[in-house]
C-alpha cells in the first residue's frame, strides 16, 4: 500500500468508525499486540488532542475504568462520565502533580503520543522529542503504580539512545515497534513499556 493510500485508508476508517483520529488506529494495534488494558483500568493520555487514543483507551477500560486526557490544546468534551479532560502543559513542573490529583487513584498505564511542533531542522526535532519523553517519564515517576505500563512516542535519530535508555531503565520490559498506521515518512516509533519498576529505575 502506498503512504497516500495508507493515510487515506485509516483517515476514511477512523471518520467511519467514529474516531477523532487516525493515530487511534496505532493504539488499537498496540492494544491487541501486547495486551496494554485491562477492564477497569486508570488510565492517563499525554498529547490526548483530538482524543482518539482516549476514545479507544476508554473501550478498553470500560465503564468501571478512567481515562484522563492531557493536552495543552482544548479538547472537545466526551459523553462519559468516566473521561476527564485537563487542560495543562505537560512540561510545566507542577504537571505530575496535577495530573495525580485529578486521578481516583494511581494510574495503570500512562499513554504519551506527545510531539513537538516539527521545525524541519532534523537534530533540533529529535532533541525536541526527547525532551517530551523526558516530561512524559516525570509523570511517570509520579502517577503510575508499580508493575504498571506505558506507550511512549519517540523519534529515531539523535538524542534517541539516550531517552531510550531512560525508558529501559524505569520498565522491566521495553519493546520498540512501529504500528501500520504510521505513516511510512514518519520518524516516529513507540516504546511499548511493561512492569513498571516503581520510579526505582
Amino acid at each position: 500500500m502506498t503512504e497516500k493510500r495508507r493515510k487515506d485508508h485509516f483517515y476514511f476508517l477512523a471518520r467511519r468508525l467514529g474516531y477523532r483520529s487516525r493515530a487511534a488506529f496505532k493504539l488499537k494495534e498496540l492494544a491487541d499486540r501486547f495486551r496494554i488494558f485491562r477492564r477497569g483500568a486508570v488510565v492517563v493520555d499525554l498529547g490526548a488532542a483530538p482524543g482518539g487514543w482516549i476514545q479507544v483507551a476508554r473501550e478498553h477500560v470500560g465503564e468501571d475504568g478512567f481515562v484522563l486526557g492531557v493536552d495543552l490544546n482544548p479538547i472537545k468534551p466526551f459523553p462519559w462520565s468516566n473521561v476527564k479532560l485537563l487542560r495543562l502543559d505537560v512540561t510545566s513542573p507542577g504537571a505530575p502533580q496535577l495530573i495525580l490529583e485529578a486521578l481516583p487513584r494511581k494510574a495503570d498505564v500512562v499513554l504519551s503520543d506527545l510531539s513537538p511542533k516539527v521545525s524541519g531542522v532534523w537534530e533540533l526535532d529529535v532533541a525536541r522529542q526527547a525532551s517530551l519523553v523526558e516530561s512524559a517519564l516525570k509523570v511517570i515517576d509520579e502517577v503510575l503504580k508499580p508493575r504498571g505500563s506505558a506507550v511512549l512516542k519517540m523519534f529515531q535519530g539523535y538524542s534517541f539512545q539516550e531517552a531510550f535508555k531512560e525508558v529501559k531503565g524505569r520498565f522491566e520490559s521495553v519493546k520498540l515497534t512501529r504500528p501500520r498506521a504510521s505513516r511510512s515518512s514518519s520518524a516516529e516509533i513507540y516504546a511499548v513499556a511493561l512492569l513498571f519498576k516503581g520510579g526505582e529505575g
